[in-house]
């Protein structure tokens, strides 16, 4: 969980090879915010981060997303078959990889929320998808989850490239931190396609080299988890 206070916008000044966008307004990912306190003791954050998260679960509503996976699992690249929803993992095949921050769910126990908080600019946000990395922490190709169509690709200061495709039946595939991007608005991309690399971004920079993957329907993200092929 990072507490720079003062990203660097060294990432907006990366260089798109296909076409470039006019940079937007910051939005970090899972724009929900948890709660915003500045903490005096910081040695005291998991202690009061479960409490609070205690707090929400109970005046929660009900329903949800599934438990988040645990983080710093071993997961495949893209040559596990893909499930009925013709998602794979977004890593050119024969990538190792693994999940080092998992999806902030309802439902989850309060360790695992603990664990997808993310904490920016002193601030806890719940972490809206996955934050894949390979195995040897080295950069990777991302390639794309499910076909569809290229709908944004921008550099962001804070969440570093990102790129959007959106499918046929409404999904909205979301890939940040990108260290660099081979795609344009407009591009119509098949499973497996590259459609980058990974790299780091000021939001998570304690992530390292890595790519967040989040999958929004109807305006709310979806766990990961339950698209994805399993292990």
């Amino acid at each position: 969980m990072d507490e720079n206070k003062h990203p660097q916008h060294s990432q907006a000044n990366q260089e798109i090879e296909q076409g470039s966008q006019t940079p937007r307004k910051v939005k970090l990912p899972g724009n929900r915010k948890i709660f915003a306190k500045r903490w005096v003791y910081p040695a005291i954050y998991l202690g009061a981060a479960a409490l609070i998260i205690g707090l929400m679960y109970i005046k929660s509503q009900s329903g949800g997303s599934a438990p988040a996976t645990s983080t710093d699992v071993e997961n495949p690249g893209a040559t596990t078959a893909s499930t009925a929803n013709e998602f794979i993992w977004p890593a050119a095949e024969g990538t190792q990889t693994k999940i080092t921050m998992g999806f902030f769910s309802d439902k989850a126990s309060q360790k695992d929320q603990a664990a997808a908080l993310v904490f920016f600019d002193n601030t806890y946000y719940p972490h809206a998808g996955y934050d894949i990395q390979a195995t040897n922490k080295q950069p990777f190709t991302v390639v794309s989850a499910t076909n569809g169509k290229v709908t944004s690709v921008e550099p962001d200061p804070v969440n570093g490239l990102t790129v959007e495709v959106t499918t046929s039946d409404g999904y909205v595939v979301h890939y940040a931190s990108l260290g660099s991007v081979k795609v344009k608005v407009g591009d119509a991309v098949s499973q497996g396609q590259p459609i980058g690399t990974s790299g780091t971004c000021a939001y998570e920079k304690s992530q390292g080299n890595h790519v967040y993957f989040e999958v929004d329907k109807n305006g709310s993200a979806v766990d990961p988890g339950s698209l994805l092929p399993k292990a």
